[in-house]
């Protein structure tokens, strides 16, 4: 796979998990694949982008921090802890830290799985990277949102093609997220090359030694379900929402969509698929963003 890693530079935006005045530092691949195929309806390449996403090696991954160096996101169930009697105190602070994490740095996850990471570190590190408030916005109607400010980046992995780099490069100034008319989500964006050490460990194959952390919230076809569940250790991500179509003129609900969560971890990666989840009698499709990236660990 051709892949690269494209960092953005956000200023300041909303990322909506529900709630207006609620807003969160991070998002998912299906977020980031809904705007760009906006942006290619708008540069008349909506055909072409989904072509190029329905091909079996295009993967996304979600939005993860990157200061000075990527980090991934905390895996489910981990870290393993040696619950010794005499630091039993020390341990149960030591896990709740980590539980407290969304992300771990990608040159220190290994001590991370192991439980021999700087947890307090971590957590500092978490709480410097953004900071969200909440904005009173005056008028006739009156009401609050709540607006993100990043001291770091973030990114994602993709397949790199013309098309992405193209759509990616126009995103930057349409922006991503919640509340666009007002300036927020635009970004800098810095398309590189993925660090070794990350590039080595990304896959969608299997081998039977590992285990993988997914890295894009996702779901499996049908046929693979039953070949990921066992031994897996996972977190559910409902995503749900409105879609707007120019035919209806009004918001319809999307279908709901229970996926994976980035960080659960399988034994056997999956490849997943773009699902419709268009509301009933919607005149085009509503696509979903559900192909599975992994980054292996053991084996």
């Amino acid at each position: 796979m051709a892949l690269k890693i494209y960092v953005m530079k956000f200023h300041q935006a909303h990322f909506g998990n529900g709630y207006l005045n609620s807003s969160i530092a991070h998002f998912t691949a299906s977020r980031l694949f809904s705007a760009l195929c906006l942006e290619a309806i708008k540069n008349n390449c909506l055909d072409e982008f989904i072509a190029e996403a329905n091909q079996p090696d295009f993967v996304l991954s979600d939005a993860f921090p990157f200061i000075e160096r990527p980090y991934l996101p905390k895996p489910v169930s981990y870290p393993n802890f040696d619950f010794a009697f005499e630091s039993l105190d020390d341990n149960i602070q030591k896990q709740k830290l980590a539980d407290s994490l969304y992300a771990v740095p990608l040159d220190e996850y290994h001590n991370f799985l192991q439980g021999t990471a700087d947890m307090e570190r971590f957590a500092r590190s978490q709480a410097n990277f953004s900071k969200t408030v909440e904005i009173t916005k005056k008028g006739e109607d009156p009401y609050e949102v709540a607006v993100t400010y990043f001291k770091g980046s973030l990114y994602v992995i993709a397949k790199q093609s013309q098309i992405v780099d193209q759509l990616m490069t126009s995103l930057q100034y349409s922006g991503l997220g919640g509340k666009r008319s007002s300036g927020y989500g635009s970004f800098e964006l810095r398309i590189g090359n993925l660090p070794s050490d990350l590039a080595d460990c990304l896959c969608q194959e299997n081998d039977e030694r590992s285990e993988y952390v997914l890295l894009t919230t996702s779901f499996p076809r049908k046929e693979e379900l039953d070949q990921v569940l066992p031994y897996a250790k996972y977190e559910i991500y409902k995503e749900s929402g409105f879609a707007y179509s120019e035919t209806e003129q009004e918001l319809l609900r999307k279908q709901d969509f229970y996926k994976f969560k980035a960080g659960s971890i399988f034994k056997r990666a999956y490849h997943g698929y773009i699902a419709d989840v268009r509301p009933d009698g919607f005149d085009h499709p509503v696509y979903n963003f559900a192909k599975g990236l992994f980054y292996k660990i053991g084996g």
